[in-house]
C-alpha cells in the first residue's frame, strides 16, 4: 500500500529538496506531494494558511504531512525555535493524520554543510567541513559568498539538485536535527 506523504514549505525548493533527499532512503511504496506550493516564506504565518491547507489535504489526503521551517537562528536561540514550533502546533492541529517538524537550525542549506564534501566537488570550492551545522550563522550566505568568483556561483534554485547528490547518511551523522527527524518520520512510517 503506497503512503502519500504531504510537505508544506517555505518555499517550493525547500519542499523538493527535502522530497529529493528523503528518497534516498524512503522512496518504496512512497508518493510525495507539495502542498500550498503559492504560499512562501511569512506568508505561511497568516490565517489564510491554515484554510489553503484543509484544502490541499482534503484534495490530496496525505498520510503524513511534514512542515519545513528556517528557524532563521542558531540553536542556542530558543525564542525563535519556541515560535517556530508554536506555529508547527498551531497550523498541523486538527489536521487527521500524522505530523512532523523539519525544523531548520539556520536555514535549510545548513543540511549542505553536513556533506560539505558533495557540495565542493560540484562547485570546485574548498569549504571547510566537520563543523557543527547546529552553529552556522547564515549558510545559505555563506555558501553564495564562497562561489560568488565561480563559473557557477551557487543561488538557492540550485538546492533541490544538491540535495538529489547528497549522502542522506552523512547528513544525518553530522546534524542532529536533521537525525532526530528521520528516527522520527521512519517511526511515522512504520
Amino acid at each position: 500500500m503506497n503512503k502519500i506523504v504531504g510537505l508544506v514549505g517555505e518555499d517550493p525548493n525547500d519542499t523538493l529538496s527535502v522530497i529529493n533527499l528523503l528518497k534516498q532512503k524512503f522512496n518504496k511504496g512512497i508518493r510525495y506531494e507539495q502542498l500550498i506550493k503559492k504560499k512562501v516564506g511569512y506568508q505561511l504565518d497568516n490565517d489564510r494558511t491554515k484554510n489553503a491547507l484543509e484544502i490541499e489535504f482534503n484534495r490530496k489526503k496525505p498520510d503524513i504531512v511534514i512542515f519545513i521551517r528556517d528557524a532563521d537562528v542558531i540553536c542556542t536561540r530558543d525564542e525563535q525555535i519556541k515560535k517556530r514550533k508554536n506555529w508547527f502546533t498551531d497550523l498541523s492541529k486538527g489536521l487527521p493524520c500524522k505530523n512532523i517538524l523539519l525544523l531548520n537550525i539556520y536555514e535549510l542549506e545548513a543540511l549542505i554543510f553536513a556533506d560539505i564534501d558533495t557540495f565542493n566537488k560540484l562547485y570546485k570550492t574548498t569549504i571547510k567541513g566537520n563543523r557543527n551545522v547546529m552553529y552556522i550563522h547564515e549558510p545559505k550566505e555563506e555558501l553564495m559568498e564562497k562561489t560568488r568568483k565561480t563559473k557557477n556561483p551557487y543561488k538557492e534554485s540550485h538546492c533541490p539538485e544538491i540535495f538529489e547528490k547528497l549522502n542522506i547518511d552523512k547528513v544525518s551523522d553530522k546534524c542532529t536535527y536533521f537525525r532526530d527527524f528521520l528516527n522520527d518520520f521512519s517511526k511515522m512510517l512504520g
